[in-house]
């Protein structure tokens, strides 16, 4: 089964050649909003994990001591 993942070496070439043309470069690009836009980005998704970290947290303590009986 793994041997159908795996790309082929003329795939691999072609991708190789695509990346490093010109012409072509754009579609490599995860995110094309510049450098302010990228820092936006990760930001935001240090926010959401602050977030989701409080939350989880509050999470098990709230359902921590009520299985525990220390309500």
């Amino acid at each position: 089964m793994l041997q159908h993942l795996k790309p082929a070496e003329a795939d691999i070439e072609k991708l190789a050649l695509a990346e490093t043309d010109p012409a072509r470069h754009a579609q490599f690009a995860p995110l094309r909003w510049g450098p302010a836009g990228n820092l936006l980005v990760i930001a935001a998704a240090g926010g959401l994990g602050l977030i989701h970290a409080a939350l989880a947290s509050a999470w098990r303590r709230v359902f921590s001591s009520a299985r525990n009986g220390s309500a």
